[in-house]
């Protein structure tokens, strides 16, 4: 590998994985987007049996700027996690949850932070442990004052004394997730398509690693709600996706040719002479 990047290793072992399905030999040749700065080059020309094949890779969220959205969830709310962790009442444990995406930019962190604290200080004590016959007396949903969104805190049974931060999931999380993997055809598919020719066979990877959020089967479906929006020309020949949330690897063939997810199978050929 020539970078040590967590891109080339994903790109890699989808190439061993593709070529281990049809049973031929796979190698990386060239890293074309690295050695040709100033050029819209793809990130890997490689061989796959008897075939040269030009790849593209791409992460995709389960939301728009989703990591972004991690970002901020994490710098505002992860120190409100520890500092209440032992801190509200017991016998049961915490959750503070928020909707995704609802941070704004511009605003006092330090602020917001202490106030959230103060917020979950003082409705604690007025929740019941959550239970069928408690319920909806174990949680409260509200936007305290000082803070610019909507917050939830519930209290459930075991884990005295913890307290963990959470995001709802959107309600349009599907259509979300289409209008994110439509952007990435539109971009890297549309780039790595346009390498296509009699002798040179095209790819793209779509990674994943949102554990909470992303699934092989939502995002297949969301995948080919967003082909059909999308000129054939300009889709690669075959489209993986890769779920890197942890070791091994787990890969989904999405298209082949003009076959789609669930039926996308991979072809011997053109990759055996």
């Amino acid at each position: 590998m020539k970078v040590n990047s967590h891109q080339n290793k994903v790109i890699e072992i989808t190439l061993k994985f593709i070529a281990k399905s049809v049973g031929v030999d796979g190698q990386i040749l060239k890293y074309p987007d690295e050695d040709e700065r100033n050029l819209s080059a793809c990130d890997v020309l490689g061989i796959v049996g008897s075939k040269t094949v030009a790849v593209e890779h791409t992460s995709i969220d389960s939301i728009p700027f989703q990591r972004r959205d991690n970002s901020r969830f994490m710098k505002l709310l992860g120190p409100v996690e520890k500092e209440l962790s032992d801190k509200l009442p017991t016998p049961g444990h915490y959750q503070l949850i928020t909707d995704m995406d609802v941070m704004p930019t511009g605003i006092n962190w330090n602020e917001v932070r202490a106030r959230i604290t103060e917020w979950c200080l003082k409705v604690a004590p007025r929740l019941e442990i959550g239970s069928p016959s408690t319920a909806p007396k174990h949680f409260v949903k509200e936007k305290p004052q000082g803070v610019p969104f909507e917050l939830a805190l519930y209290r459930w049974p075991g884990r005295d004394g913890q307290c963990r931060i959470a995001r709802f999931s959107p309600e349009d999380l599907e259509e979300k997730r289409t209008e994110v993997i439509l952007q990435s055809l539109r971009t890297r598919g549309a780039k790595v398509a346009g390498y296509r020719n009699d002798t040179l066979r095209t790819i793209l990877i779509l990674e994943s690693n949102d554990i909470a959020l992303g699934n092989a089967s939502d995002i297949g479906k969301a995948f080919v709600t967003a082909v059909h929006k999308i000129e054939p020309a300009l889709l690669p020949d075959e489209v993986y996706l890769a779920e890197t949330e942890g070791e091994p690897y787990y890969f989904h063939c999405l298209k082949i040719n003009n076959t789609l997810f669930p039926d996308a199978i991979i072809l011997k050929e053109p990759y055996k002479k």
